[in-house]
């Protein structure tokens, strides 16, 4: 075995002891944080908390044989909010209650919307699709319907039975960043949309 690989120089011993017990005064220490990482990063890789919730609208749909219709949606209660009102509506609403989810980056309203003489949902998807840019068809879950622009919001229609449908009305916040249309086609909206369960009774 070479001289040199057993005698290592005395500089380079009191430089390895020294490091030594720096290690061994960060361990009496507690230690400390894997270097590169930050408090921000490790609550980044925390897992998400939710309170998932279930909200209930519910409306009288048809007139000589009307039922009641039970709309449900989930939602994470620590992200947005649901309620049920009669006033003080997002936005114009000739109906006696609404179902409003407010978010940190949008809103919508939910309201249910009847069908005039001789309509039904092929009709108004077909009317809607030549008056209304930005028409497309949607689906959440099992539910098909179609969307498009008007103003400052985007509307969904989703069908409910041969008398009614529901009319949902999405509002950016102020201050979020996101386009309307980015908001619209978004995986937020998505997950809380395809939710949505529809019971007639």
């Amino acid at each position: 075995m070479s001289k040199w690989k057993v005698i290592a120089p005395l500089g380079l011993l009191a430089a390895a002891g020294a490091a030594a017990a720096a290690v061994l005064l960060k361990k009496k220490d507690g230690g400390s944080a894997p270097k590169g990482a930050s408090p921000a990063a490790a609550k980044k890789a925390a897992p998400k908390e939710t309170l998932m919730k279930t909200g209930e609208y519910s409306f009288v749909s048809g007139f000589k044989d009307a039922r009641t219709v039970e709309v449900k949606l989930d939602y994470d209660a620590l992200r947005f909010g649901f309620d049920v009102i009669g006033e003080d509506f997002l936005t114009y609403s000739s109906d006696s209650h609404v179902a409003v989810v407010s978010g940190e980056d949008f809103s919508f309203q939910m309201e249910y919307a009847s069908f005039y003489k001789g309509e039904d949902f092929a009709l108004v998807t077909e009317t809607a699709a030549q008056k209304y840019a930005g028409f497309a068809s949607v689906r959440f879950g099992g539910v098909e319907g179609f969307s498009y622009r008007e103003g400052d919001s985007v509307c969904f229609c989703l069908p409910v039975d041969e008398y009614s449908y529901l009319l949902l009305t999405l509002l950016k916040a102020e201050g979020c960043d996101k386009t309307l249309e980015e908001l619209a086609g978004g995986e937020e909206l998505k997950a809380l949309l395809s939710t949505l369960r529809i019971e007639t009774k």
